[in-house]
């Protein structure tokens, strides 16, 4: 993975603060491209797809999208392409257990990753009358606290 980011640095395509290049970011396979141009941000695109077929991978295309954030966030653009596939550009998109939103400036949604804390606290109390202080708190620390990392990896059919 770390080929993505050296490939995009060495082209010079991508958002840079000085010379601190932040036009990738990566954790384990989820990625994010960042770029001040809609043009720019189709070259990083085309560059990502002929590295993925160099190095025989692919991106789940199904799995990618598009948001803005800037003056023009609520303009309608031309689907970007990934791998010969059309990729729309959404509002939202969930990154790791957040929601980074289109709009004006950087922003993101926490409600959801809240609302699953508080409903697996819930069904802990609910489900645990006559469970010892110790074990509550076991099962909070176990299940609760880690709800939010557990869910972003699964789907919601998988959480249900």
């Amino acid at each position: 993975m770390n080929l993505f980011i050296i490939q995009l640095k060495l082209q010079g395509i991508g958002c840079h603060v000085c010379t601190l290049f932040l036009g990738c970011l990566l954790y384990a396979d989820d990625i994010i491209l960042l770029r001040p141009s809609v043009s720019g941000l189709q070259t990083m695109l085309d560059n990502c797809s002929d590295i993925a077929c160099t190095l025989s991978l692919q991106f789940n295309v199904n799995k990618s999208h598009c948001i803005v954030v800037g003056k023009s966030y609520n303009v309608n653009i031309t689907p970007m392409s990934l791998c010969g596939t059309q990729t729309e550009w959404c509002k939202s998109i969930k990154y790791l257990v957040v929601y980074l939103l289109s709009s004006k400036s950087v922003k993101f949604d926490i409600k959801p990753t809240k609302r699953n804390f508080y409903a697996a606290c819930n069904s802990i109390f609910m489900h645990g009358s006559g469970v010892d202080e110790i074990a509550m708190l076991t099962l909070q620390e176990s299940y609760s606290l880690s709800f939010d990392v557990r869910s972003s990896c699964l789907s919601n059919e998988q959480i249900a």
